[in-house]
């Protein structure tokens, strides 16, 4: 099943590598670039899942600012879920207690590990 999924991470490079692998992989995918853009792509239409950076935070002492993005997304698609990307681990455990967070991903990502979690995602759509 295809998810309609947002990647929101700041690093060009990196962002059009997933949004290639995912693409590739049957998902509608849409990118924002940092925080902001992704707050105007979640108040345009909605998505099944956000991949989160939390490097897009534009001010480290706001830690939890890639959750807020996704409880906004969930406001008005309550079936939102968000995977985090962290290279924090102090925020890990904070990021997991969160509603709608299936994983938190660690830096580098593996991609075997995020076709994982959307795996067991789609499985559970209808």
């Amino acid at each position: 099943m295809s998810l309609r999924i947002l990647i929101v991470k700041q690093e060009g490079h990196a962002r059009e590598g997933l949004r290639s692998i995912l693409s590739s992989e049957g998902h509608a995918v849409t990118v924002a670039g940092d925080i902001w853009e992704g707050f105007a792509r979640v108040a345009l239409e909605p998505f099944d899942l956000l991949l989160l950076d939390d490097d897009v935070r534009p001010d480290r002492d706001e830690a939890m600012i890639v959750v807020d993005l996704l409880s906004f997304a969930r406001r008005t698609h309550p079936g939102t879920c968000g995977i985090v990307i962290s290279s924090f681990e102090e925020n890990v455990a904070r990021y997991r207690r969160e509603r709608g967070v299936l994983a938190v991903l660690e830096k580098p990502v593996e991609i075997s590990r995020l076709r994982s979690e959307l795996e067991a995602l789609t499985s559970h759509q209808p």
